[in-house]
């Protein structure tokens, strides 16, 4: 069921922290294996993101893959010391879509033991590779629920490459689960410019619009009482990234925008009210209660 929420006045702000080679299907991606033999650019990615976060005096979180804080420990410490918020991006960035769920399971358990380890500290967030938590893998709630989770940020409302769900949201809601377990509903949302629904608040869109583009879009959804969700991926600061060989419209996809991201991201922090999901979520007050036991329909109404 759906609990319906009073809108924070702040918008969310998150970071995936994956290396630069971890873009989902894709055929020249190497094995687990092979990826510690790979040039490493995610520690001074990250700590430019950071840096930049400091100057702005803005906290984030940071939804980490397991194998990142692995094999990377310090750069879960530099997150924690600045007071973001921790969370997991699963262990080795495998889509939520293409597990079953023992395999789900395994991967978060392995997710939030590296991050717990290296942060000495429990994980509470979750957000699945490519957002690929759909209609017919709810199931996956539960499981997060048991292992821990509080607040989720795998729902993309509208189109996605990966997942995506036809759900009518605008802001963080709650989800009560069959077995009476809570969590908190953080979704990516889009704005409807001309009957087309458009995620600008990260990926491609965020690094391909101008920015006067994106500032208005984020007025315009503050206008109707949205609470926005900012993504972006230590990666997308980063112009001499090596160059995954990908389809032409993928290379466009992945890589436009790299120039002049940082100034760009600047602006909107300077411009904008950021926090951590667990800010922005812990004073809002839920009231409303909607079934979820059946799958989400299209455009449900749950207002």
């Amino acid at each position: 069921m759906f609990i319906e929420s009073q809108q924070p006045r702040c918008h969310g702000l998150s970071i995936d922290v994956e290396e630069w080679f971890h873009i989902l299907e894709c055929g020249q991606t190497q094995p687990v294996t092979c990826w510690s033999k790979l040039d490493s650019r995610v520690n001074r990615n990250t700590e430019h993101v950071l840096n930049i976060l400091d100057r702005y005096g803005v906290h984030a979180t940071f939804f980490v893959l397991g194998w990142v804080a692995k094999q990377h420990p310090t750069v879960i410490q530099q997150i924690c010391e600045r007071g973001h918020q921790l969370g997991s991006h699963g262990y080795t960035h495998v889509m939520v879509s293409h597990m079953k769920p023992d395999e789900f399971a395994k991967d978060l358990d392995m997710s939030l033991t590296a991050i717990s380890q290296a942060a000495n500290k429990d994980v509470l967030a979750y957000r699945a590779p490519g957002f690929s938590i759909t209609n017919a893998h709810l199931w996956a709630f539960e499981i997060l629920a048991s292992q821990g989770i509080k607040i989720d940020s795998s729902l993309f409302m509208g189109s996605h490459a990966h997942g995506g769900i036809s759900l009518d949201r605008d802001s963080p809601f709650e989800i009560v689960l069959p077995s009476g377990k809570r969590l908190i509903e953080v979704p990516i949302v889009s704005l409807s410019i001309l009957k087309k629904q458009i995620p600008f608040s990260g990926g491609g869109y965020l690094r391909l619009l101008p920015t006067p583009v994106v500032k208005k879009m984020f007025k315009l959804a503050e206008g109707r009482g949205s609470t926005l969700t900012v993504y972006v991926h230590p990666r997308d600061f980063d112009l001499y990234q090596p160059r995954m060989k990908l389809s032409p419209t993928r290379y466009f996809k992945y890589y436009v925008g790299l120039n002049g991201f940082s100034k760009k991201f600047e602006e909107l922090l300077a411009s904008f009210k950021f926090d951590s999901l667990e800010n922005v979520t812990k004073n809002i007050r839920f009231s409303e209660t909607f079934s979820l036991e059946t799958p989400f329909e299209d455009k449900q109404s749950i207002s």
